[in-house]
């Protein structure tokens, strides 16, 4: 395996809201990820807001269309 493959495995902590939003440090405020999906995220969605990303989502994929939103969140187990 070589180094870089090593580092993009690695867990890396991800701020739900970022600290640079007013995000804190506490734990329910971070997501333990690998650091490649974590790069890939913030290549995605920078430095957005859960919220923000959803909207985003909608708007620009989706055509405004919330079902897809609706849908998940019912068939989500919490």
């Amino acid at each position: 395996m070589s180094k870089h493959h090593k580092q993009d495995n690695k867990p890396t902590r991800h701020h739900v809201v970022p600290s640079s939003r007013g995000g804190s440090s506490r734990l329910e405020n971070i997501a333990k990820v690998r650091d490649l999906d974590h790069k890939k995220y913030h290549a995605l969605f920078e430095n957005k807001i859960p919220e923000e990303i959803v909207e985003y989502l909608v708007t620009q994929y989706w055509k405004g269309d919330w079902s897809y939103v609706e849908r998940a969140y019912n068939n989500h187990k919490f």
